[in-house]
């Protein structure tokens, strides 16, 4: 069975899901300093929770897809654990959490996705099985 070479706009989309869960982890962390000056400077926009939305469905998108994809070159299950690890972060932070845990879980769990687009990302470039295969190809 061939392996599918890993594309520049696969490693992209690794590249922009770690920043769009760091993004959203930053804004966990920063709203709660940032909910006295927004408002004052007209951009009370992104204190609402759409944004958060946004960001985090963005994050689950972006990490689902991306690692469905290099699991189908790279074969190693594992970055569904950090995965689930990462998605149950979140949703304990968001649904089960009191209000003082809930800024912890959620920004751990957007870490771990971050980290498990790096993850994605190693695995894809060092992906032995490709080698094996395109030096046989070869000749």
């Amino acid at each position: 069975m061939k392996q599918i070479a890993a594309s520049p706009s696969r490693a992209h989309i690794d590249l922009v899901g770690t920043c769009v869960s760091l993004a959203c982890a930053l804004h966990c962390l920063t709203l709660p300093l940032l909910v006295t000056v927004l408002p004052l400077a007209g951009a009370g926009m992104f204190l609402g929770g759409a944004l958060e939305v946004l960001f985090l469905g963005a994050s689950v998108a972006l990490a689902t897809g991306s690692l469905c994809w290099g699991f189908r070159q790279h074969r190693r299950w594992r970055v569904f654990i950090v995965l689930g690890a990462a998605l149950t972060m979140i949703a304990v932070g968001r649904f089960l959490a009191s209000e003082p845990y809930e800024l912890m879980f959620v920004v751990t769990g957007t870490v771990v996705i971050a980290a498990g687009h790096l993850l994605n990302r190693y695995l894809c470039q060092t992906c032995s099985v490709c080698e094996d295969e395109d030096a046989r190809g070869r000749s």
